[in-house]
């Protein structure tokens, strides 16, 4: 299996290139569990079961687009003539998981995004969730942060290291 190197990448959600990152990204990967025990040996585990697996991506965008606000809060921008805009709504009761999409992340190899499948990691079905927090001053650059949180898609897959398409 190859080697990861993720610096800097390239970040598709749903087949979108969601621009340039600033701080990278980081993916995480953990197992649940819950330890087992008897009265009979005391605080000391007897075994332990997995309960799940949790998959996420996070980072900050440094391109600051329409675009990328309606991706981020589940909706879209509304063009008339040569106005836009991106109207943000409570969204109570919407589903991270039906309203995501999977998300791709492309490793940059020798300058460039790379081809290699190998080196890719896919949420199948992710939920994007952002925080906006813009800062108006002559020292910080303007970022919005991100989370996608993995869920199962129809075959129970979180998430895949590697290309997908292996069989």
């Amino acid at each position: 299996m190859s080697n990861y190197y993720l610096g800097p990448c390239q970040i598709l959600f749903k087949g979108v290139d969601l621009g340039k990152t600033e701080g990278g990204i980081k993916v995480t990967a953990n197992q649940t569990s819950v330890e087992l025990h008897t009265d009979q040996d005391g605080e000391t585990p007897v075994d332990e079961y997995k309960t799940g697996t949790k998959m996420g991506v996070s980072g900050s965008l440094a391109e600051i687009t329409l675009a990328n606000f309606a991706t981020m809060f589940h909706t879209t921008v509304t063009i008339d003539g040569i106005k836009q805009k991106v109207t943000v709504v409570p969204g109570v009761g919407t589903s991270l998981k039906d309203a995501g999409g999977a998300l791709i992340v492309k490793p940059y190899v020798s300058g460039a995004v790379t081809a290699l499948a190998n080196k890719w990691i896919t949420l199948n079905q992710a939920g994007m969730k952002a925080t906006i927090d813009l800062s108006f001053n002559r020292s910080d650059q303007q970022v919005m942060a991100f989370e996608a949180v993995g869920y199962p898609d129809s075959n129970s897959i979180i998430g895949v290291f590697g290309d997908a398409t292996a069989t």
